[in-house]
């Protein structure tokens, strides 16, 4: 895995998630850390990126809320 590759898909999970849900992405951000999403994706990264980001934020979505999320 290619750390450089992993940190830019990371930034647009973030960037995408905070479009959808109209935040910032400083909001999303410590959204998604708090329930463990980027963790999930770091580790997740290689079918992750495999996989549209339409269907990654509503993946991640539901997996925040099975965490406890409310968005």
């Amino acid at each position: 895995m290619n750390i450089h590759d992993l940190s830019q898909y990371i930034v647009a999970i973030i960037a995408e998630f905070a479009k959808r849900y109209q935040l910032t992405d400083q909001q999303a951000a410590r959204y998604l850390n708090r329930y463990h999403a980027i963790e999930m994706c770091q580790k997740h990264y290689g079918f992750m990126h495999t996989q549209s980001f339409e269907s990654n934020i509503e993946y991640l979505s539901v997996y925040c809320q099975r965490m406890g999320g409310q968005l």
